[in-house]
């Protein structure tokens, strides 16, 4: 069986970086049983500035079918991340601009390690995420490309558009592989809902390039006002958050903010909600679409994200980043009748059972572990 040390900002019991985190927790639960999959990470989640209470903290912690080892803040030194690469077959990479991220790449630059490198692009070259911060970005990644970090790594790409991202920043002959993200593989499908007002959720992380603000202002809009709103999710950007807060204020419908939902409910969360809102800007995977679905929750999201199935499979709605659309797909849902509003929900349960098998077939992730 081979060894795969995965290297990662944050892993159980850890629930704020959303996404990510959700990809690799899936990782583990598709091919734990296939390969024998280290994590090390940060020993505290995002934004927390004390460790987990639970884990032992510089030694290996059993979690799931991953073996996960619990790193103190700044300590990624070189000598550790030699230690805890002895011995594997795989490094793979979530990042270049952390610490455990550039100094393995100088490490493989000096030819230090003894095994294959891979470096998952995770969205960090799409034209919404270089903008932000954008200019420590370029001289980050200039230094990175003149130094050549990127040589001899394969990159992980979940689809070709990301590739072509990749390429555009990094260089036209890298080498690569696709691995689409793997979903969660436990499909609850369709729950009873109470009759009464349309559930309308917006479930992310709270910031710009989410876009809550849409969701805001398309129910605001809306011809109907039998509607509660509630919103989940980390406030990541105290300013936008607090503009958000204002609108919500003079809002004549029903809301709530419900705070962060760790990883492992987000399921249960959104079963008791009729769509999911998600107007963002750019999406690596969109495991939140997905989940939704799989509990017959009708996701509402925009089209940049790799969920343009949705519209095909008339499980949903995927629209252009412009409020008027989601008023206007919030409205239509809405003069549904049930049995319409339940023959779409289950097409979403039906896609999301479709991705699970897929995904099991054909991962890339088979190719970049060898």
């Amino acid at each position: 069986m081979k060894k795969i040390l995965i290297l990662a900002g944050r892993y159980l019991p850890g629930h704020k970086d959303g996404g990510p985190l959700r990809t690799l927790i899936n990782i583990s639960e598709a091919l734990g049983d296939e390969y024998d999959i280290h994590i090390a990470c940060w020993d505290r989640d995002q934004g927390d500035t004390e460790p987990y209470p639970d884990v032992k903290v510089g030694e290996w912690n059993q979690v799931g079918k991953a073996k996960v080892f619990y790193v103190e803040q700044g300590g990624f030194t070189d000598e550790l991340l030699l230690s805890l690469m002895k011995g594997k077959d795989v490094v793979y990479l979530c990042s270049f601009y952390d610490e455990y991220g550039y100094k393995t790449l100088l490490l493989n630059k000096r030819k230090k390690l003894g095994c294959k490198v891979a470096l998952a692009s995770m969205g960090v070259f799409s034209h919404s995420a270089l903008a932000q911060k954008a200019l420590k970005k370029k001289v980050f990644i200039t230094l990175c490309k003149l130094l050549g970090l990127f040589k001899g790594v394969v990159w992980s790409v979940t689809s070709e558009l990301e590739a072509e991202d990749v390429k555009r920043v990094v260089g036209k002959n890298i080498d690569y592989v696709v691995a689409e993200d793997l979903p969660r593989t436990i499909i609850p499908g369709l729950s009873e809902k109470p009759r009464g007002p349309l559930k309308i959720a917006f479930l992310s992380r709270i910031c710009e390039h989410k876009n809550p603000m849409v969701v805001i202002d398309a129910v605001s809009q809306m011809k109907n006002r039998n509607v509660e709103l509630t919103l989940f999710g980390p406030v990541q950007e105290e300013e936008y958050w607090n503009s958000c807060l204002k609108k919500l204020e003079s809002l004549d419908i029903s809301w709530r903010y419900e705070g962060d939902v760790p990883s492992d409910n987000v399921q249960k969360v959104l079963s008791q909600q009729d769509v999911l809102v998600l107007p963002t800007k750019s999406e690596n995977y969109g495991h939140v679409v997905f989940e939704a679905m799989s509990v017959g929750c009708v996701p509402i999201i925009s089209d940049r994200t790799p969920w343009a199935v949705v519209k095909e499979k008339k499980a949903g709605y995927v629209l252009p980043l412009e409020t008027d659309s989601f008023t206007n797909a919030l409205d239509d849902f809405y003069e549904l009748s049930d049995e319409e509003k339940h023959e779409m929900a289950e097409n979403g349960v039906n896609l999301a059972k479709e991705k699970v098998k897929q995904s099991k077939e054909q991962t890339g992730y088979r190719t970049i572990f060898g």
